[in-house]
């Protein structure tokens, strides 16, 4: 895993597929990208962009979750459910549309929808399962040392971060936030160091998708480090 993500480093560009779930209600958007660099020397080049509505029944159950100060299992489970078959459609309509094999899609940047103190999808490892590619997610940002104080990148850090990227490029609106999810899975990438690593690297034990999992930080100057997660398939 790590071998996979140093060659993605390394890569001289990267194509990647944002998703993001927050920014228009009721709505899921995501967008290919093809990025090379980091940070100011981020180069960017937009492929295709497309979102859709998410069903009524679907809407329902995540405003009741909202709702409630507690939800039994089962309800977790059926919106999880409901919400990884929509993402997951998502993505090969997008590629379908722009006539791109899934093969050549490098990385996965996922926001998910923060709902009722919960984040859906909840594994987004399933995700990487049910596309076959790496999936960059769970962004948190904190103090480069000590985890006491971590965030979650809601969508006003989100555009914060990577505001001087994005407004390098004349991108539509509903675009900007999936553009926002691809740039900051492509600066997890160029990460500095992993902080945890869930695998076990003699092979024991079942083949699970915590198991293939890293997670990663980057050091900004002056600024709060970035940590995220990528999650690998099984082959």
């Amino acid at each position: 895993m790590e071998k996979r993500l140093e060659l993605l480093k390394k890569s001289r560009a990267r194509v990647i597929v944002g998703i993001e779930t927050g920014s228009v209600p009721g709505r899921i958007g995501a967008v290919i990208v093809e990025v090379s660099g980091s940070g100011a020397d981020t180069v960017l080049d937009l492929h295709s962009f497309q979102s859709v509505e998410l069903p009524p029944g679907l809407i329902a159950a995540l405003e009741a979750v909202d709702g409630e100060k507690e939800i039994d299992t089962q309800e977790q489970a059926d919106v999880n459910f409901l919400t990884l078959h929509h993402i997951n459609t998502l993505f090969f309509d997008l590629l379908g549309a722009a006539e791109v094999d899934p093969g050549e899609v490098d990385l996965i940047g996922l926001k998910g929808m923060e709902i009722g103190g919960m984040e859906f999808p909840d594994d987004p490892g399933a995700l990487s399962e049910m596309t076959g590619c790496i999936v960059a997610a769970c962004f948190r940002i904190g103090p480069e040392k000590g985890r006491g104080s971590w965030l979650p990148v809601k969508e006003a850090i989100l555009k914060g971060m990577v505001e001087a990227m994005v407004e390098k490029y004349d991108l539509d609106e509903e675009a900007r936030e999936a553009v926002a999810v691809a740039l900051l899975a492509n600066e997890s990438v160029h990460h500095e160091a992993l902080t945890a690593k869930c695998s076990d690297e003699d092979g024991s034990g079942p083949d699970t998708a915590s198991r293939r999992t890293i997670m990663v930080q980057r050091v900004s100057d002056g600024g709060p480090a970035l940590h995220g997660e990528f999650y690998f398939p099984a082959n």
